[in-house]
């Protein structure tokens, strides 16, 4: 039997797309009545949520599956924003939650394969679609999402020709990008949503981790194929969410013993850190993150994050680090000094960390 499934819209700035994406909608191959629609405008300032009132509702349905709208007054970010449709769809009784970017779309078959894929193995709490770029369907945006030691999250083979790769349909990842993924509805129950303090960067990856410390896998399904107009903006402001977050959440869940081993390590990146946000001219964000993570709000955070990593965790942190990596790999951001220099030694370091790591 079909499962049910909502699909989690955040319609943010989407006009340019909402037409392309909801003709998407129309063509998956699942049907009709086992799909809620749910779009959650995070107050669009180009106006989305009238788009939607005037060419997505009329086609609720009809055209498209049943479609629930809430126009949200405030930007909450991106994990408050998803966690108002996951909360509407986990009380309506659907079995699975798909998310889906505002500047992404489905192949027809997508919906299916995702699901098919979860269904194969009750141990699997989230499949990860394969992405590629809507501007040029033969080149990869993500195979899965990877963790570094350090606490960096950047997605597999960004950039890469799709013929290029290789990768086993269903294999295991250490987390699945919140831009195309399907989750189960009962592991969502047991581990929670999107963490909103996050706001911005790192959620996906946050829940991830719950996922599988919960004793659950994140995988990959390569068949589940998604199209993502991905552009690598370089926000300065964005620094400031991603370092802040990857600290918070690193703190948040490995094991004391685990973050006093590579804390030396913390340090050497810290000081690579500010020499490229000098470089790049966001020192300042730089700055503000430090000050941010020295407010006892923030400690206070990590500690009930703590207590609750300690509930839900059934696997050692030698489980979790297994798919970590020593390698930052984000093509858009290459620099010489990483490649030539940091990679090297810290795929080496990390190697002889991960040995180290038995409990």
């Amino acid at each position: 039997m079909l499962q049910r499934v909502a699909i989690i819209y955040l319609a943010y700035n989407s006009r340019p797309y909402l037409e392309e994406v909801t003709a998407s909608v129309e063509k998956l191959n699942y049907p009709k009545e086992k799909i809620d629609f749910i779009i959650v405008d995070n107050d669009s300032p180009d106006k989305s949520a009238e788009m939607v009132r005037e060419f997505v509702l009329p086609k609720s349905g009809k055209s498209l599956p049943k479609v629930t709208f809430f126009p949200n007054p405030v930007n909450e970010g991106f994990a408050a924003g998803n966690n108002i449709g996951i909360e509407h769809a986990l009380l309506d009784g659907s079995d699975y939650i798909f998310l889906l970017n505002n500047d992404a779309k489905f192949h027809p078959d997508a919906l299916k394969e995702a699901v098919e894929r979860a269904e194969s193995d009750a141990s699997i709490g989230s499949v990860q679609s394969l992405m590629l770029l809507w501007q040029d369907e033969g080149i990869v945006n993500s195979t899965g999402g990877m963790v570094h030691f350090l606490g960096f999250g950047f997605v597999r083979h960004n950039g890469r020709r799709v013929e290029e790769i290789t990768v086993l349909d269903g294999e295991e990842i250490a987390y699945a990008s919140g831009a195309a993924v399907l989750y189960r509805a009962s592991v969502l129950r047991e581990v929670g949503l999107l963490d909103p303090e996050l706001f911005l960067y790192h959620e996906d990856l946050e829940l991830g981790w719950r996922i599988r410390l919960h004793g659950f896998r994140n995988v990959l399904s390569k068949t589940s194929i998604v199209y993502h107009k991905y552009e690598f903006k370089r926000s300065i402001q964005k620094f400031y969410w991603m370092e802040r977050n990857r600290v918070l959440v690193h703190f948040s869940h490995l094991k004391w013993p685990t973050l006093f081993l590579i804390l030396p390590f913390l340090v050497v990146i810290e000081a690579f850190l500010l020499l490229f946000a000098i470089k790049g001219g966001w020192i300042k964000e730089k700055l503000f993150v430090y000050a941010s993570l020295l407010s006892p709000k923030w400690w206070a955070y990590v500690w009930e994050k703590r207590k609750t990593s300690r509930r839900l965790r059934r696997v050692p942190d030698k489980e979790i680090v297994r798919l970590f990596t020593g390698k930052i790999a984000h093509q858009e951001t290459r620099n010489l000094l990483v490649q030539a220099i940091g990679n090297p030694f810290f795929i080496v370091v990390w190697w002889i960390l991960k040995k180290m790591i038995v409990w």
